[in-house]
């Protein structure tokens, strides 16, 4: 290890070998580094792009991808970033799996759903349809909603259509029951204003969860869709979502925060039951105060039973190649071919004869060696107003505490408690 070159050593002669087009001495030497041990975070994404300009066999991609997964994140963001990346080497089979398995992670990611609908109708994968078109309709909230719903509802026609065909129209009724159930909202909250104030909207949910611009989205199945500050007028507006709602009670509270509003009121229409036979709605205006003013809702008929998933913040972070990774990577798309000049899909098949990405046939595994952090700490959100003149500030404290340790050794496991 004392002689083992310095990472910044190997980047140099990465991106030298790159730039010059010697990528095959760029994937033998990236395969030496992480046989040796020394793996750096870009390396994998550098090797499978090496490994498309040297036209080596695409399941040696495939493979090297893969293995980037084991020894990087496993995020829903990289598990997408690496989807479309198989998409793209015709390997929609695979990416769709990556999307299910992403899905399952974090049910909430509308891009996925978006993302599976797309890949699914270009390789006509019906069975993949049949969650992501419902997915996309329930979760696809905001001022896209309307484009999502178009995309979703010709994705469930022609996988309708398909699944007739094929004589299975059991699966044909369902895919359609469950697309129009998806596009039902058990209660909405909008609120309109003029002006180029300021208003929240927050939720009291059932179960003591409150759903805001701090907690966007809640345990109860609440959701923040549009948070406006004006003070244009497709921006005076907030609305708040709630698809799977529980029985009980909504307590509605209307804060004004700063700046004008014209005549002081705002406009706030309650839906309960949208989509559905017995939908009700009803638009009261309110006029603001200091204090909160407040509306209350009473729930009946609510379909949720359960407490939905909500992700942590952390997932929703997209993972990125260091800036060290970035010198190579973009050297190496300098010499990629337009997507123009991409064959298509259907002339890009599985190659036989390629092997594991790094040695033979070995599925890559690093530990990744990490500090955490013991004691207090805090993170801290500021958010200017439209007319800047206000700063809210969203303080979040951190108390860690580390506790259990586990001895760990990467030859035997886990040897003591």
């Amino acid at each position: 290890m004392e002689k083992s070159p310095k990472p910044d050593v190997v980047r140099e002669l990465i991106t030298g070998f790159s730039s010059s087009g010697q990528h095959a001495a760029a994937i033998g030497l990236i395969e030496a580094s992480i046989r040796a041990g020394q793996v750096q975070p870009w390396m994998h994404e550098v090797l499978a792009l090496s490994m498309e300009l040297d036209k080596r066999p695409k399941a040696q991609i495939e493979r090297v991808m893969l293995s980037g997964v084991d020894v990087g994140a496993n995020d829903p963001a990289s598990l997408a970033f690496l989807a479309t990346y198989f998409s793209r080497l015709g390997r929609p089979e695979r990416a769709l799996s990556l999307l299910d398995q992403a899905v399952r992670q974090d049910p909430t990611r509308v891009e996925l759903y978006l993302l599976a609908t797309k890949i699914a109708m270009t390789n006509k994968a019906w069975d993949t349809i049949l969650w992501s078109a419902p997915g996309l309709a329930q979760h696809a909230w905001g001022a896209d909603r309307e484009e999502m719903l178009k995309l979703a509802e010709a994705a469930t026609i022609e996988a309708t259509t398909a699944f007739r065909q094929k004589g299975e129209a059991a699966t044909a009724e369902m895919l359609t029951r469950q697309f129009e159930q998806s596009k039902a909202c058990d209660l909405s909250v909008k609120v309109e204003w003029n002006g180029a104030g300021d208003v929240d909207l927050l939720v009291d949910e059932p179960g003591g969860s409150t759903c805001s611009h701090e907690t966007p989205r809640t345990p109860a199945g609440g959701l923040l869709s549009r948070d406006g500050f004006g003070p244009r007028q497709e921006n005076c507006q907030e609305e708040y979502v709630c698809p799977f709602a529980f029985d009980g009670e909504y307590r509605i509270r209307i804060r004004h925060v700063q700046g004008d509003i014209v005549g002081k009121r705002v406009a706030v229409t309650i839906t309960r039951r949208k989509g559905q036979t017995d939908a009700d709605e009803t638009t009261r205006t309110i006029i603001l105060g200091k204090d909160d003013q407040e509306l209350r809702v009473l729930m009946r008929g609510g379909r949720r039973q359960v407490v939905a998933p909500v992700p942590d913040a952390s997932s929703r972070k997209a993972i990125r190649p260091t800036t060290s990774g970035n010198v190579v990577l973009s050297e190496l798309r300098g010499h990629l071919p337009d997507a123009r000049n991409w064959p298509p899909l259907a002339q890009v098949g599985p190659n036989a004869g390629g092997g594991g990405g790094v040695g033979v046939g070995v599925a890559l595994q690093a530990p990744q060696v990490t500090s955490i952090a013991e004691g207090v700490s805090m993170a801290a959100l500021a958010v200017v107003s439209g007319d800047r003149r206000y700063v809210r500030l969203t303080l979040q404290p951190n108390f860690t505490a580390i506790r259990d340790v586990l001895q760990f050794s990467t030859a035997s496991g886990p040897i003591g408690r």
